[in-house]
């Protein structure tokens, strides 16, 4: 390992992993632990973001299962290899890209899962490059034309070994004509499958060590939004029909596979807001988790989560315009997804104020309502604290996260930014 791996993967004494519980976070703890920082920025609570850890750890554990972390909801090495310290219930890495997979596998970290098809030669060459270095990688697969492109740029890079194939099934629910669910893989029925691994048959450079079959439209819709009261009904309703429909479709998949006499590697589901009903689900051998791990304030909609929130970050007050306005330097940090309520951040110290809504969360600055109880308190300088609705998106906007231990920051690890990187 290199010495700039160890510097960014290495873990302060003060931070190793505690069984402690974690203090009430107040405005008074945080505005003090970043007293001497320069804002903005992230804090990462190392105790809640273990415990979150162990929660689902020991759930998956006790299921006999094993987590896969998502990347995408992280973007910090040195987390990302936090949780891989837990112990040997973590499978390994799902990535967003072959680029990121590549650039992790150059850290240290193995087992990696890019969970989003590529058909590039020039990705694929690095894929080989990083397998000739005694990695392993599984690309994605979903039709005829991934493979017939996967297995002509492996051959045209020199790769020796067969390319690791995973294939996604689509397991969206479709009643009465109607699609619940991500539009991702073509996969749609137990005989599009077989036809797929009889396709597979006809590149012998291709092995297939892995099934996933993820339900977006349970994992990633929450059921008690309180921006949605009356979508939350149908969002339940839809959720106990389609929860049967996607074990049953799961167990399908799984039978198909050994009637193929295929042995696989792993066979992933599930994720932060649809955890642990997949761990009862005896075909599957892992569950990913990304979000849950930080806890963004999207994922506190979900019925029964008990996570911890880990991680916020801070913007200074740099104007004030009238006794009840102030405005933050720095501005959007707005998740994806549908341009709803619940997308931008959350204020959430000192507590009580509110986004003003002529303009939100702006491209360079944040403007907030303060409210009576507050007007005259807040000074120029003084740090705000916010919940991104997102995990990983946030990592975009910042270099650097501040770990904070017993009440203090007690290191600072680069993000992907931070390290140069911009993955896709």
């Amino acid at each position: 390992m290199s010495q700039l791996t160890s510097r960014i993967l290495q873990h302060d004494a003060s931070t190793e992993i505690r069984c402690s519980t974690s203090n009430p976070w107040s405005y008074e703890l945080l505005k003090r632990a970043t007293l001497d920082q320069r804002l903005p920025l992230v804090l990462v609570d190392l105790e809640r973001f273990d415990r979150n850890c162990r929660d689902f750890i020991q759930k998956a554990k006790s299921a006999g299962k094993r987590i896969r972390i998502a990347s995408k909801s992280i973007r910090v090495p040195a987390l990302i290899q936090r949780v891989l310290d837990h112990g040997s219930a973590v499978s390994g890495v799902m990535c967003y890209s072959v680029a990121e997979a590549v650039f992790l596998a150059e850290l240290g970290f193995d087992d990696l899962l890019i969970a989003y098809p590529t058909t590039e030669q020039a990705e694929i060459a690095l894929v080989k490059q990083a397998v000739q270095a005694g990695k392993t990688i599984t690309l994605m697969a979903d039709c005829p034309e991934h493979l017939a492109k996967l297995s002509e740029a492996w051959r045209f890079s020199g790769g020796r070994s067969p390319l690791r194939i995973c294939i996604e099934i689509d397991v969206s629910w479709r009643p009465w004509g109607q699609h619940f669910g991500s539009q991702r893989s073509p996969i749609r029925s137990v005989l599009d499958l077989k036809s797929l691994l009889d396709c597979l048959g006809n590149f012998p450079n291709l092995q297939m060590v892995g099934a996933m079959a993820y339900e977006a439209h349970l994992s990633g819709v929450p059921d008690a939004n309180p921006f949605t009261p009356v979508r939350n009904l149908a969002v339940r309703t839809m959720r106990h029909f389609a929860s049967r429909d996607v074990a049953k479709k799961r167990q399908k998949i799984h039978e198909c596979l050994r009637s193929q006499r295929l042995e696989l590697e792993f066979f992933n589901g599930g994720g932060t807001g649809w955890f642990e009903p997949p761990l009862a689900e005896s075909c599957l051998t892992e569950v990913t988790v990304g979000s849950g791990l930080l806890q963004p304030h999207l994922f506190d909609y979900y019925r029964g989560q008990t996570r911890l929130p880990a991680f916020c970050f801070a913007l200074p007050v740099t104007r004030i315009s009238q006794n009840d306005r102030i405005t933050c330097q720095g501005g959007g940090f707005i998740a994806s997804g549908p341009p709803n309520p619940d997308r931008p951040p959350q204020p959430i110290f000192p507590l009580g104020l509110g986004v003003e809504p002529q303009e939100g969360f702006g491209e360079v600055q944040t403007p907030l309502i303060v409210p009576r109880s507050k007007r005259g308190q807040i000074k120029l300088g003084d740090p705000i604290f916010f919940r991104p609705a997102k995990a990983g998106e946030i990592a975009e906007r910042f270099t650097e996260y501040c770990l904070l231990s017993q009440d203090r920051i007690v290191n600072q690890v680069p993000t992907y930014r931070g390290m140069n990187q911009c993955f896709h």
